[in-house]
């Protein structure tokens, strides 16, 4: 059974925070793909896992450029694919190579690429919740073993940081658990 999470962030600032709290379990040759519509939090995500990073840049979306690099602790491939129509495009890009072993490589539209991932990767999807304008529903689902501990570290974390930025000062736990074996909209308690 594969166990997913998910977490409700009521702000840009929380979404940067769950983003900062993924960074400390990161390490050269992770894969990030980050789903979700225009405008979802994607790159304020990245925003929030670069700074914990201690990347001192503005991280921008790189929808134009294609490739931002981003050197903190270790470098950031920040890659989008949105506007590429093809496999062959991502490709020639040199996809391959942006698998550097050395470097943590986020892909934004991440699902358009899913078979050129490799086996072991961390797939989020960023959506609006409708609960207002900066609230977005972030789930977490691993590709491969280690991804579960990883995301597990990630939620002690990012419920520690969230708590603390709460404005009425309480501590309720804000990640959800998901059998990602069973139905999409299976939530266990």
């Amino acid at each position: 059974m594969s166990r997913g999470l998910r977490v409700t962030t009521r702000s840009a600032e929380e979404t940067r925070v769950v983003g900062a709290a993924l960074a400390p379990t990161l390490l050269p040759s992770d894969v990030i793909s980050l789903s979700g519509d225009l405008g979802a939090g994607k790159t304020v995500f990245v925003q929030g896992l670069g700074a914990a990073l201690g990347v001192r840049q503005r991280i921008t979306s790189p929808s134009f450029t294609l490739v931002h690099e981003y050197a903190g602790r270790y470098q950031i491939l920040h890659l989008d694919v949105y506007r590429l129509e093809s496999f062959q495009e991502v490709l020639d890009l040199g996809f391959e190579e942006l698998l550097d072993p050395g470097a943590i490589l986020v892909v934004e539209w991440g699902e358009a690429v899913t078979p050129l991932l490799p086996e072991r990767y961390l797939q989020v999807e960023l959506r609006a919740s409708g609960g207002g304008d900066s609230e977005r529903q972030i789930t977490f689902l691993p590709h491969g073993t280690e991804w579960i501990v990883k995301m597990q570290e990630m939620r002690a974390t990012a419920e520690a940081l969230l708590n603390a930025l709460s404005a009425d000062g309480s501590s309720v736990p804000r990640f959800v658990d998901w059998d990602t074996s069973g139905a999409r909209d299976h939530w266990a308690p």
